[in-house]
């Protein structure tokens, strides 16, 4: 089944890692649509409040091959695409001029192109990062991403396979259904089920078995799917420890754990989801709300 996803491009051509994920990941291109996102700064920008009331639109430009050579990290990225096996036909490039900040504008983008995931690479990362930190308008706040986001920091290129942290929340059982859904076709990888014991009761079975329907209700054969349990209160140390240990290309989880402080920290994802964030690297991180 084809896959849809919104690669966020910035300018640094030293931090494509998005781009050398999905280069990686996927051994079948042909079934991969993408689309190279790039925001520039806009000549003028209304307030956020008279965008509203003006109708105010940002401009997207869909690029010729001129137009994308005045881009570098554009025309790289397109090049790295091609030259590993992306057909031109499944690459489009969009240029968005900015108008109500980047986070929102990608945000909007990926609500729009209903789009299977936004991937971010280093400089997306970072931008989220900094958002999360910083108080940002409430119009951000109101927005919904419905969507999984793919956390690239810094992408050890060859790594297989994937690693589905599951619980008993919702939003585990949605990045379980996301990871299934990308996985289906994509035979070259297996799913660890990774669950972590904290002493709360006997969860383990009925959360992975639960975690195990999602992946067969899309497809994923059950040799390819193997569980681990571990016991433990610190959950994130256990999470990056198998991460490392196990060498997978994916993490994934949904947000879960305590709230930390601050509104857009509590919007976007919990304490123990933030803490992986903060120090995976060479593994990818798949995040769903």
């Amino acid at each position: 089944m084809e896959k849809h996803l919104l690669i966020a491009i910035g300018d640094d051509l030293s931090s494509l890692h998005g781009i050398r994920f999905v280069t990686s990941f996927f051994a079948h291109k042909e079934e991969i649509k993408l689309t190279l996102f790039n925001i520039t700064p806009a000549p003028y920008s209304p307030e956020p409040d008279k965008i509203e009331r003006a109708g105010f639109k940002a401009t997207i430009v869909q690029m010729n091959t001129a137009e994308i050579a005045k881009h570098p990290s554009l025309q790289t990225s397109q090049t790295l695409l091609l030259n590993r096996g992306f057909p031109a036909k499944n690459i489009t490039i969009k240029l968005m001029t900015k108008h109500s900040g980047t986070v929102r504008d990608i945000v909007h983008e990926g609500k729009k192109g209903k789009y299977d995931a936004v991937v971010l690479g280093r400089r997306g990362y970072n931008i989220f990062e900094q958002a999360l930190a910083t108080s940002v308008s409430r119009e951000m706040l109101e927005q919904e991403i419905g969507f999984p986001l793919w956390i690239c920091r810094r992408v050890e290129e060859g790594r297989k396979n994937v690693l589905l942290c599951v619980d008993e929340t919702e939003p585990s059982m949605r990045i379980a259904d996301h990871v299934g859904f990308v996985l289906q076709d994509v035979k070259e990888h297996s799913v660890t089920l990774f669950y972590v014991d904290e002493g709360g009761g006997n969860k383990a079975e009925t959360v992975l078995e639960q975690a195990r329907n999602k992946l067969k209700e899309n497809g994923v054969e059950e040799e390819r799917v193997t569980s681990r349990v571990v016991y433990t209160a610190e959950v994130p140390k256990a999470i990056l420890s198998e991460a490392e240990r196990g060498a997978y290309a994916v993490v994934a989880m949904g947000r879960g754990g305590k709230q930390p402080q601050g509104f857009l920290r509590r919007w976007l994802i919990g304490s123990r989801s933030l803490k992986v964030m903060e120090e995976l690297e060479k593994s990818v991180l798949w995040l769903s709300k």
